[in-house]
């Protein structure tokens, strides 16, 4: 049902029609005079039409849009019309969609029910929809009485691009006569269909600092106490209030130098005018002091996009003091870390975590994309295809070439003089792409065989036979001396060996194995430089290591590993650097790379499972199978598979039936082995650095969801400029900064 018809002012008593005003206009236009009086009787005119439906003059600026630029057709009693105020937005600002039905008094009086409305399906846009005003509008419009009715929704566009809106649609029942049992008969109407541009913010001017508000705001800081103690925590509370989608708004960055601030809650009070969303967001933070006397909060800065003046504007808002007391305990981040020490002897029941002192060797990709197993894999089927294939008829041989043809015909009886010249003609088609005819007709016969690298000599030989053998094949009475195939065969010999080979020419084949001589001294160059940069690297690890700087130790093995990527023990070594260095996000990331490179080592199960978030289900769990384990079964089933075909094949008897079973048997071993080794390359997987809540959508104001824990496995599902969506253990989905994200793959 129609959400109640809004938006009524009164507007009886006399009216000028809109046919009339136009009529105003034109003749205004016709009188000839100067434009400053032209100017001021089309505005009187304009007037005169806002009088129609706003008899007082303080009322006029109130109808909406809907109204004021619809084009009615006065022969329906019904009129249906959208308009979508401005068109033309910046990301986070507010298009305003307005839906107008215009009643005239004829429908009014027979109308027995609400008509039904239907708004447009917008999935790409966020929705809000705007209060309906307590009666509708009734007016006069071109010499007709109307009642209007206006539905309004406030439309925001998250990112840039050009969205369409469908039309609106309006289902009325009308009875078919004046009498009370009258049957009804139902009317459809739809709107038009609109488009939305949506523009991104621009990047000049934009600040450092704003993370993504667009309207017009202002800040207020309150403190809940004026004063307080030490290791006793305040609340601090930051209101931004004004013009805007509150719920876009991004939570600023708040810190003092005499505490520690921890966020707290968001708080949102929605407010809306008729056509404007407006209203404040809180946002609190735990503030624990850290020092005594007399503190000050400063000032806090706010920056936010305005649409309308289209730059970047910033709300401040003022300081608040609080006095500091002295208290009986000190704040816990106050205190100095206590470095960690690597235990020596493992506990019992304790992974032991010492760093491995050689890198081992490379543990190795699995084989599932290795060009040696493909080539293993179409090698495979061909003796089997050989047996199915041997009794077939050979293939006829190649004809031979116009100058093969050329040559025979030189060794045979004199012969047709048309059939010679032919063949000499398609020779040297065929070897020089050249047309002897169209050349002999233009005259440039010399000069396209010197083009071709013929000598001067052998050019005009050519021309000269040529143009005999002419005559003698076209002359009606004969040439006594026409040249002899073995002349043409000789000549087409010469023009062969003189004339320029094409392809590739002899400097790029000398020039190619010197490409490549070259290629592999410096490939080996490189690798023996990153070999021994690696070793450097190494030995700088193991001395920050056993001087328990872990922090530096960790940062030496992570080089390692960029040029020693294969390496599980390298891997291995840097997580255990990262958990002595409280980097758990790192930690996890080597240890999880090292197991997906060796997935039985139990020792780094063990370590991982130190770790406060799952690591042995959902995207973080690893299958205890080999990485060259399904490629080696799937070759071994398709060579094995393949050799009984070709027993059967080479036996005469048919294949094709098993020869299709067994490439959907192969087929589906590939799926898996390529599913596992996906799993083992993890590059759709990446890990949790900081415990932020997910988001309903990739915008900093969008609800808050769960928020998962450091050194958490994700599944990345989609990514979205900084946003990147991931599916976490426990069904649990949403979108999180990219920022705060560790690959887990290949980086």
């Amino acid at each position: 049902m129609m959400r109640g018809f809004s938006l009524r002012m009164l507007g009886h008593g006399p009216a000028l029609s809109c046919s009339a005003a136009m009529r105003v206009s034109r003749m205004a236009l016709a009188v000839p005079t100067s434009l400053t009086a032209r100017t001021a009787l089309v505005a009187l005119m304009t007037l005169a039409v806002l009088t129609v439906l706003a008899p007082h003059a303080a009322t006029a600026q109130q109808y909406p849009p809907v109204v004021t630029r619809s084009h009615l057709d006065p022969s329906r009693g019904v009129n249906f019309h959208a308009v979508l105020i401005p068109d033309t937005v910046f990301v986070g600002q507010q298009a305003t969609y307005q839906i107008g039905v215009f009643l005239n008094q004829d429908v009014r009086q027979r109308l027995r029910r609400n008509p039904e409305f239907v708004p447009p399906e917008t999935r790409s846009l966020l929705v809000y929809d705007l209060p309906d005003a307590k009666a509708p509008l009734v007016g006069t419009i071109d010499g007709r009485p109307y009642e209007v009715h206006v539905f309004q929704r406030a439309f925001f566009g998250l990112t840039p691009g050009r969205y369409d809106i469908p039309p609106s649609r309006l289902t009325y029942a009308l009875p078919q006569s004046a009498s009370f049992f009258s049957r009804e008969e139902s009317h459809a109407m739809r709107s038009e269909a609109l488009s939305l541009v949506v523009l991104p913010v621009p990047d000049a001017g934009r600040p450092a600092d704003w993370g993504g508000a667009v309207g017009e705001w202002r800040a207020r800081l309150r403190i809940d106490s004026a004063s307080g103690r030490v290791g006793n925590p305040l609340v601090i509370t930051l209101r931004i209030e004004g013009r805007g989608n509150v719920t876009l708004l991004p939570r600023p960055r708040f810190a003092v130098e005499w505490g520690s601030v921890v966020a707290a809650d968001e708080r949102v009070e929605f407010d809306s005018t008729p056509s404007t969303l407006r209203g404040a967001k809180e946002f609190d933070w735990l503030l624990t002091p850290r020092e005594t006397g007399r503190q000050a909060v400063p000032s806090q800065r706010f920056t936010y996009f305005d649409p309308v003046a289209k730059r970047f504007e910033v709300a401040a808002s003022a300081a608040v003091a609080v006095n500091i007391a002295a208290g009986d305990s000190v704040a816990a981040d106050s205190l100095a870390a206590a470095p960690v020490e690597p235990p020596a002897v493992s506990a019992a029941g304790a992974p032991d975590l010492s760093i491995r002192t050689s890198m081992g060797s490379a543990a190795g990709r699995s084989w599932i994309r290795s060009p040696i197993l493909l080539a293993l894999l179409l090698l495979a089927p061909l003796p089997a295809l050989v047996g199915a294939l041997r009794r077939r008829p050979r293939r006829p041989r190649a004809s031979r070439t116009r100058a093969q043809q050329l040559a025979d015909a030189a060794h045979a009886p004199a012969g047709d003089l048309a059939a010679i010249r032919r063949l000499t003609h398609d020779a040297l088609r065929e070897r020089l792409g050249l047309d002897a005819g169209l050349a002999l007709a233009e005259g440039s016969l010399v000069a396209k065989l010197r083009h071709e690298g013929v000598t001067i000599e052998t050019a005009r030989r050519a021309e000269t036979l040529l143009r005999v053998l002419d005559a003698s094949v076209f002359s009606g009475a004969g040439n006594a001396h026409p040249p002899a195939a073995p002349d043409l065969s000789a000549l087409f010999d010469a023009i062969d060996t003189e004339a320029r080979r094409r392809g590739t020419s002899m400097r790029a084949r000398h020039a190619a194995p010197l490409a490549i001589v070259l290629s592999a001294c410096i490939a080996g160059s490189a690798l023996a430089r990153q070999g021994e940069d690696a070793d450097k690297s190494w030995a700088e690890a193991h001395t920050a290591f056993a001087g328990r700087d872990y922090a530096l130790a960790e940062r030496h093995f992570i080089d390692v590993a960029r040029l020693r990527p294969d390496h599980p023990s390298v891997w291995a070594n840097v997580g255990t650097a990262a958990w002595l260095a409280a980097d758990t996000a790192r930690a996890v990331q080597g240890w999880q790379r090292a197991l997906r490179l060796t997935p039985l080592d139990g020792e780094l199960r063990d370590r991982l499972a130190l770790v406060r978030a799952v690591q042995d289900r959902g995207p973080a769990r690893v299958q205890p199978i080999p990485v060259q384990l399904p490629p080696v079964l799937v070759l071994l089933a398709w060579i094995g598979g393949w050799a009984l075909l070709a027993r059967r094949a080479w036996s005469r008897r048919t294949i094709a039936l098993r020869a299709a079973c067994l490439v959907a048997c192969a087929a589906a071993l590939l799926v898996g082995a390529a599913w596992l080794d996906d799993v083992e390359r993890a590059r759709s997987v990446a890990v949790v650095v900081r415990p932020e809540p997910l988001r309903a959508l990739p915008v900093l104001g969008a609800d808050p969801g769960p928020a998962p824990l450091t050194g958490e496995v994700a599944f990345i599902v989609q990514r979205q400029g900084a946003w990147v969506q991931v599916r976490l253990d426990g069904q649990r989905q949403g979108w999180i900064a990219a920022e705060l994200l560790l690959p887990l793959g290949d980086d």
